[in-house]
């Protein structure tokens, strides 16, 4: 996951683009660097990560009307979106877009809101705590802090939940979360304290400890190029030889995990320790749960074989068929 002096250069750079509001905007899909938090005003390659940016099209979805909303959590405001369907009595679904390490608002998630919509689903996505108009405090990643960290942004989710489970619309309908990196830590442990969460999905998330995974990127340098970085393989060797402080552990919650999930996992991710997570998925044994391997993928779903995205529909489409979510 990026480091504390890297999302300060993304932040510093970010101030100098002078972006207007009345412009298209650009930005890069979910990335190891959390550039996808920069917006730009014309189709090229990202600076930063050197990905292809993609047109932002979060303010409006295709047969979608958004609604601004406030949700609160405790002393808390969070900022929020909530995408339905025009035709209301076609929402085929809902879901909650739940965020990764980035300090990120509701429009840098927009990756996973879309896929929701091409579902026909009602989607919720907010600004992170003490992101944009939400309040609280952020927190940049730490294994120290993980453990009440990962706690208070379950909070988080399970108070936009809530606020989904009075929709009139929703009554008859299936809640499940969607999200990536850290969000693979944060969405279980969410379903673990509230029964009323139906599917799970993660997208290059973990099934190791916190600290394991900081160990990990720390050895791959997040996948960037340098002479002391060490390459995917060598990382997972090192690994197995981890003695640090472990943090927040999701191996006991995942093990009794009673909601249907699909994880997410490229071959060729330097952001978290794939090798690690798919044995401990083995060990684990949870019937629950499909790991789909996207070969050659990295953090950001690219195949980097071919340069050309993962289709990830062309999963979680099926999968929510075969699961009785989809109908």
């Amino acid at each position: 996951m990026a480091s504390f002096p890297r999302i300060l250069v993304i932040f510093s750079f970010l101030a100098c683009l002078g972006v207007s509001a009345q412009q298209d905007k650009y930005s890069c899909p979910p990335c190891a660097s959390d550039c996808h938090n920069v917006d730009f005003l014309e189709p090229r390659n990202c600076p930063i990560c050197n990905m292809p940016l993609i047109k932002v099209e979060h303010s409006q979805f295709e047969g979608y009307v958004k609604e601004e909303i406030q949700i609160p959590n405790d002393t808390i405001l969070l900022n929020a979106a909530y995408y339905t369907p025009k035709n209301k009595s076609k929402i085929k679904g809902a879901m909650i877009v739940v965020h990764g390490s980035a300090p990120s608002r509701y429009e840098d998630v927009s990756f996973y809101t879309k896929i929701g919509t091409e579902l026909g689903m009602a989607v919720l996505a907010y600004d992170k705590r003490g992101v944009g108009k939400s309040g609280g405090n952020y927190q940049f990643f730490s294994v120290e802090e993980s453990e009440n960290w990962f706690n208070l942004l379950a909070s988080d989710v399970l108070a936009c939940l809530l606020w989904l489970k009075h929709r009139p619309e929703l009554q008859k309908t299936k809640i499940g979360l969607i999200g990536g990196s850290q969000a693979g830590w944060i969405m279980p442990l969410a379903a673990s304290k509230n029964k009323y969460i139906d599917f799970i999905i993660i997208g290059e998330g973990v099934a190791i400890s916190a600290g394991e995974e900081q160990y990990f990127s720390q050895l791959t340098g997040d996948g960037d190029e340098g002479a002391n970085n060490m390459s995917i393989a060598e990382a997972h060797l090192k690994l197995q030889n981890f003695r640090g402080d472990r943090g927040f552990d999701p191996r006991n919650i995942l093990k009794e995990l009673n909601v249907k999930t699909l994880w997410f996992l490229g071959t060729q991710d330097p952001v978290i320790p794939v090798d690690a997570t798919r044995k401990a998925l083995q060990v684990m044994n949870n019937p629950n749960f499909q790991v789909q391997i996207l070969e050659n993928g990295d953090h950001d779903f690219i195949n980097t074989q071919s340069g050309k995205p993962y289709d990830l529909l062309k999963f979680i489409r099926p999968w929510l068929f075969h699961n009785g979510i989809l109908k």
